[in-house]
């Protein structure tokens, strides 16, 4: 195939290919960080390669448009309907279609709302609204990804006005571009601080992403000398900072903020330099790299069709690595297909005047059928089945709801009582809350329970995580510590998602300076010997420690798997399933019960009560799902069957 001959039909003006090689490096990145993301957590900064491109691509055309006084704001959308509108419409049509074949009721009528948001693109205003720990995780949405095409399109709605306005008023184009992106700029550093949220999803703190790409533009068409200078220093630099954000940039990073700078600039460079930089020239227009930057916005909208839908099939939000290749091979063809039969019969085609009417109808009508889809109307295939709705936070934010719609806080069960029951921990202490209140409902008698618990809160002292969305866990687990120490506390309950922090890295120890993570033998007994100092303190206090195991974890609890999902004959979840747990955390159970006896602490073991063998149950008999997700108990079989937790409130003076 003539690479040079297909990508100049697609592109107006001169065209450069090594500018779809940085496409291929920009989706790529993506790509393997959503397939890959403990391999490549900083791929995300691709869609900040991309930004620079469009606002680059976009600007320079509008400006030549300008300065022949030819532009038209009407012959702008149509480019843009007939850019964007062919591969999207077949995405949505497509994440319809199988979501009615494979989704339940409240996860398709979910679905349809996110559908009507990206067809209005405005995706990212309903993400931003929605996220918080009780929102679904991201990687069962499979529209998550359009949040940054929204932000273009909304970008686009103002942007070609203000060109335009400014050559007909012959008003500083440079100045405004600059002024503009400068001002982005400060409200994405002050969001940063305020709401990480906001910047991430606003268009007001992305913009000048894409207006970054606008002034390589401007200084292209009216100052060229300027960027004839060291072409082959600018290509290697700009190289070098992409690298450099993909080595350094983490998803817990204060990101875009100045980290963003780096492939933002970095990109700048490499388009500044030419298609004669030494980078652009020996690299960049490679055929393979040309070709994946031509099929790079079909394989940006199917990679995360096929891996989202791959999470919700797997019923896991950590896919294996040969589940996740296999999504991506299946997407690189579903993206192939899409650029040859859909987009360049589309693009290359002249005249076709109906065409941007005909797709516009198109989307409007995915659109209405989504919106028909979000109010409930239209039902998925699945209709006898029905999902946990519910999760480990929802009894208890309706109780004590929390400033801000957060989840970490002091809970108080039962009432006003003399004596108390502690619990420190996380959502996996959370999930009991639900039998707790109902035990203490019928039993005046026992001790009331405080839980000192929020999301991802690791409850052993001087244990952290670099996850900026768990900055509030360290001041309530300082908290529920000193609480530890007052007198109507008579027993401390320590329970958490052992099998999380103590066998996947992402959290630490620090002492004497030096960070040992806690899933390394040394990391992991460094704490544990912390918090037995504190267990002597409290045993010579009088007061009774209780250690809580973790429960099984493993994909095959999600009820709302594959099996489930594409079956013909089934009226129900299937009954007493069950799945295997992984030898690793078998033997971590055992260490933890090993070193809480050696203390002279009770052992709580929901393991003991679920499982037989490396085996543990799913379901009941009378086919209800005992979780809600791979990890966390449905709180309907929590209320009335996790009865081995009962013993925590037992009263204290008579044990």
């Amino acid at each position: 195939m003539d690479y040079l001959k297909v990508g100049s039909g697609l592109h107006s003006g001169k065209y450069r290919p090594d500018i779809d090689g940085i496409r291929a490096i920009a989706v790529s990145s993506v790509v393997l960080c959503h397939a890959f993301p403990n391999n490549f957590p900083g791929g995300f900064i691709g869609v900040d390669i991309f930004f620079v491109i469009s606002g680059y691509l976009i600007t320079k055309i509008i400006i030549n448009d300008c300065a022949q006084d030819k532009f038209s704001i009407l012959k702008f959308y149509d480019r843009r309907i007939r850019r964007i509108f062919p591969a999207l419409l077949a995405l949505l049509t497509a994440t319809l279609a199988l979501g009615w074949y494979i989704l339940f009721r409240p996860e398709y009528a979910s679905l349809g709302k996110h559908v009507a948001a990206s067809s209005l693109f405005s995706e990212n205003f309903l993400l931003w609204s929605e996220v918080s720990y009780f929102d679904t995780a991201s990687t069962l949405k499979p529209t998550l990804h359009l949040w940054s095409l929204a932000i273009e399109e909304q970008f686009y709605i103002l942007w070609p006005l203000i060109l335009y306005v400014s050559h007909r008023w012959r008003l500083p184009f440079l100045a405004i571009f600059v002024g503009l992106a400068g001002l982005s700029f400060a409200i994405n550093l002050h969001e940063i601080h305020t709401d990480m949220t906001a910047a991430y999803y606003s268009p007001l703190g992305r913009s000048w992403e894409l207006m970054i790409g606008s002034v390589l533009a401007y200084i292209e068409v009216n100052r060229p000398q300027v960027l004839a200078r060291y072409q082959n220093a600018q290509s290697v630099v700009g190289l070098g900072l992409i690298i450099v954000a993909l080595v350094l940039v983490k998803p817990e990073s204060a990101f875009p903020g100045f980290w963003a700078l780096l492939p933002t600039v970095g990109t700048f460079l490499l388009i500044a330099c030419g298609k004669e930089g030494i980078v652009n020239r020996r690299f960049l227009a490679l055929p393979p790299m040309v070709w994946c930057g031509l099929i790079s916005y079909p394989l940006y909208l199917w990679h995360w069709f096929f891996l989202s839908y791959a999470h919700i099939l797997d019923a896991t939000t950590l896919l294996g690595r040969t589940h996740s290749a296999m999504a991506i091979a299946a997407a690189v063809v579903a993206a192939i297909a899409t650029f040859l039969l859909i987009e360049r019969p589309l693009r290359t085609r002249r005249g076709g005047k109906a065409e941007p009417l005909l797709l516009l109808a198109g989307m409007v009508s995915v659109l209405g059928l989504a919106l028909v889809i979000g109010a409930g109307v239209l039902p998925p295939r699945l209709k006898l089945f029905s999902a946990p709705t519910e999760n480990e936070w929802s009894f208890l934010t309706k109780l004590a709801p929390t400033p801000g719609g957060g989840e970490d806080a002091i809970y108080h069960l039962g009432g006003q009582r003399p004596e108390s029951v502690l619990f420190l921990g996380d959502s996996h202490v959370a999930h009991y809350a639900v039998r707790l209140d109902h035990i203490l409902a019928r039993d005046p008698a026992r001790p009331g329970a405080v839980l000192a618990i929020g999301g991802g809160c690791i409850p052993l002292e001087g244990v952290y995580t670099d996850d900026r969305a768990r900055a509030e866990c360290w001041p309530l687990r300082d908290q529920g510590y000193r609480m530890a120490d007052q007198p109507q506390i008579k027993r401390i309950v320590i329970g958490a998602s052992w099998n999380w922090y103590l066998l996947i890295d992402g959290y630490y120890y620090v002492a004497n300076g030096k960070h040992m993570a806690v899933s390394s033998p040394a990391g992991r007994q460094a704490a544990l010997d912390r918090l037995a100092q504190h267990v002597r303190v409290w045993q010579r206090a009088g007061k009774q420690v209780v250690f809580l195991l973790d429960n099984p974890s493993s994909s095959g609890f999600a009820s709302a798997g594959w099996e489930t999902r594409f079956s013909r004959k089934a009226k129900n979840y299937p009954a007493n399933a069950s799945a295997r747990i992984a030898p690793d955390q078998i033997a971590l159970r055992r260490f933890l019960a090993d070193w809480a006896t050696g203390l002279g602490v009770e052992v709580i073991d929901p393991f003991a009560a679920l499982c037989v063998g490396d085996m543990c149950r799913a379901t009941t008999g009378d086919s209800l799902p005992m979780y809600k997700d791979s990890s966390h108990f449905n709180p309907r079989w929590t209320i009335d069957s996790a009865t081995f937790i009962d013993k925590t409130l037992a009263p204290v003076a008579t044990q």
